[in-house]
């Protein structure tokens, strides 16, 4: 066997084959004995046929077509072995010639990344600050979510419930089909219906009766509606006022579990929220980087390793939407769409994907980045620790297959690289 390779852009390597005559009668013989077992001659059993039988009853051409197909098979993954080459597709052969056979594999193989001064690349992470504004907030939310109403002779304000009849009609006075409810209940204020709907029930009391226009806003969820008008005549049902609770230790423990002073309470809070907002800032600060790094990045990027991205993006949404219980030819029926569409407005996120995964390789490779076996048992304790007792044998059944385990080791090296790339001088 004799070949030649050449590179071509975007990372295409094109391999040259040329397979000896003296070479082929390996192939021919072992296309032969395939063929036999799965043939059925009457005289024979399945898989006993003699050669020069088999020669009598099927085509010559079957026989030395599979041959160049072992052929090509065979000395395509040697050499693609001996030279080394870190294919990401499959080959598109063509044969060039039948005698010497001689065949042309074109691949595409992992692209070579070069990251001009990587080490440069510096951001840094924002500084937080937790204002009492920010504790405040919070404890307001707490109140409202345990606040309770009771029945008001009043008018209405914001943040009252109210319980409300309504229906709305056409500028010819008809009524409109599902624009009509009755003892529909609301926190007045919040916006749950149209924009400009609330407002019109301000200073009403229990019994009142308004009628006022309303013009659906253009990007109303409802296509009919948009920039409609719409007459609706409303009654008021009921009035409740809020009740909201003062914050004290009682409070803090139905909220909690845990017995808290006002004091301590407010400094646990400060700290879920700083470091919420560390968190935050970390995350922001990492894509930043990743940012700056793929845009310093130069590499050939295959075609064929950003379509094959864009269809892992298909799977993943092929997958959420029969998890709802939707077949997926229905779903692109209702959304107007296709498969061909939805790829295509997936490919600029895809190449995106892809280039963060090789600047990612590139890094890890560049910095150094190593897991060992104390980390990976380290942190599968740490997850262990997080789930049941029953749980733990599934949980070490997958590491132990390398599912977990590989999951594990690409997270902790990805955290290892941002806590080395981006600590603080």
């Amino acid at each position: 066997m004799d070949y030649k390779i050449k590179k071509l852009p975007k990372s295409l390597v094109e391999i040259t084959v040329t397979i000896t005559a003296e070479e082929m009668p390996k192939y021919v013989k072992k296309a032969t004995e395939e063929i036999a077992k799965d043939i059925e001659i009457k005289g024979f059993r399945k898989g006993h046929v003699p050669p020069h039988v088999l020669d009598q009853h099927i085509d010559k051409k079957f026989i030395t077509a599979h041959a160049e197909e072992l052929a090509v098979r065979e000395t395509y993954s040697e050499v693609a072995t001996k030279e080394g080459l870190f294919v990401v597709t499959r080959p598109e052969v063509k044969i060039e010639k039948e005698e010497p056979l001689t065949y042309v594999a074109t691949v595409a193989v992992m692209p070579e990344v070069a990251i001009k001064d990587h080490k440069s690349i510096k951001v840094k992470k924002e500084k937080v600050e937790v204002t009492p504004k920010e504790v405040e907030e919070v404890i307001d939310d707490l109140k409202k979510h345990n606040t309770i109403f009771r029945d008001a002779e009043k008018e209405i304000k914001n943040g009252d419930r109210a319980e409300i009849d309504f229906e709305g009609f056409d500028e010819e006075g008809k009524s409109v089909e599902n624009t009509k409810s009755t003892n529909h209940p609301l926190i007045v204020g919040e916006g749950t219906l149209i924009p400009g709907f609330e407002e019109n029930l301000i200073g009403l009391k229990k019994e009142d009766k308004k009628e006022f226009d309303i013009i659906f806003p253009e990007d109303y969820h409802k296509k009919d509606f948009q920039k409609k008008k719409m007459k609706f005549k409303i009654e008021v049902k009921r009035v409740e006022e809020p009740i909201a609770p003062e914050l004290d230790e009682a409070l803090i423990e139905k909220a909690t579990g845990k017995k808290h002073s006002v004091d301590e309470f407010k400094k646990e809070l400060e700290l879920n929220i700083r470091n919420k907002k560390e968190d935050e800032a970390k995350v922001k600060q990492e894509n930043e980087y990743i940012e700056k790094v793929v845009k310093a990045m130069e590499a050939e990027i295959p075609e064929a390793m950003i379509e094959e991205e864009a269809h892992f993006m298909l799977d993943e949404i092929k997958e959420e939407v029969q998890s709802k219980g939707i077949e997926f030819h229905k779903f692109l029926e209702q959304a107007k769409t296709s498969e061909e569409d939805i790829l295509k407005k997936y490919t600029p996120e895809a190449e995106k994907r892809v280039k963060i995964r090789l600047a990612l390789q590139f890094l890890l490779k560049a910095e150094e980045i190593k897991v060992g076996d104390d980390d990976l048992q380290a942190e599968l304790d740490k997850i262990k620790s997080m789930y049941p007792e029953d749980e733990h044998k599934k949980i070490e059944s997958d590491f132990a297959s390398g599912r977990l385990s590989t999951q594990i080791a690409n997270r902790m090296a990805i955290r290892k690289l941002f806590d080395k790339v981006l600590k603080e001088e």
